[in-house]
């Protein structure tokens, strides 16, 4: 199989604007789960956060994900601690990652209910999970169907779901608001003229110059959604967490313990 065609579209997407964004905004969200603790075991499920801790042995990185030649390629740009398994069917213990990322992967998998239950699984109780989505079903397009995507979300959708699966939501907040209008345009006007998806995936890269502009725009949209959520944008941040069990010591008062170790006998009254 030849793999050099889906190693160029990987090779050009490393260098775009929106990979620089998320790989800092998933460390970002690492760095915030993990800022207490001595050790910590990480799981990058999509190897999007590029994550390192060369300075902290005990800080351990697993990268994942389902497709070998994405793994392939991450080797040869020298990642480590690579694994390929199935969103559906994670090849991980329970309770073993004290945070999880997920970059752009929950929109490709085919039932991403239980690819949000199998991340909740290998979360510790109290874990991190940090995640991106593309946003707004209105924005699908021939892009969204050469990456082999199965869905977009709205806020409240993503909010909904990660809910049913069990976990705290900390906070849901829109991310390229500057590209909000330019994509809106760019979809009304494909839908007029119809681009096909083959000439998708053979268009040029974004111009170097575009992609520096984006990422210092986008480095701003970081700053900004610390203190407020975007009320727009083309992509989905969310941040949740695992609830952490909680066991209550029950106080049974004296005169109840007295009856259990002595009780009436039948008959007596």
């Amino acid at each position: 199989m030849d793999t050099q065609p889906e190693f160029d579209v990987l090779r050009r997407e490393r260098s775009s604007w929106w990979y620089a964004t998320r790989r800092k905004l998933l460390r970002d969200a690492v760095v915030h789960a993990v800022r207490n603790k001595r050790e910590a075991r990480i799981l990058d499920f999509g190897c999007t956060g590029e994550l390192e801790f060369s300075d902290s042995p005990y800080m351990r990185v697993l990268n994942a994900h389902s497709s070998l030649p994405v793994l392939a390629f991450h080797q040869i740009n020298e990642s480590q601690n690579l694994i390929c398994t199935r969103s559906e069917e994670l090849a991980f213990a329970s309770n073993c990652f004290d945070a999880v990322v997920a970059g752009d992967i929950l929109q490709s998998v085919p039932d991403d209910g239980i690819a949000l239950r199998e991340l909740r699984r290998v979360l510790k109780d109290g874990g991190s999970l940090c995640l991106t989505v593309p946003a707004y079903p209105a924005l699908w397009g021939e892009d969204d169907e050469a990456r082999g995507h199965q869905r977009r979300y709205t806020a409240s959708e993503l909010r909904r779901k990660l809910n049913n699966c069990g976990f705290e939501i900390s906070r849901v907040s829109y991310l390229v608001a500057v590209g909000f209008l330019p994509s809106i345009l760019e979809r009304v006007g494909k839908n007029i003229f119809k681009k096909s998806i083959v000439l998708h995936r053979t268009s040029a890269e974004t111009p170097a110059w575009a992609n520096t502009a984006m990422v210092l725009l986008l480095d701003c949209e970081r700053q900004l959604i610390r203190f407020i959520n975007l009320p727009f944008g083309t992509r989905l941040v969310c941040w949740a967490r695992k609830p952490t069990l909680v066991t209550e010591r029950v106080l049974v008062p004296a005169w109840e313990r007295r009856w259990a170790r002595h009780p009436v006998a039948q008959g007596m009254g």
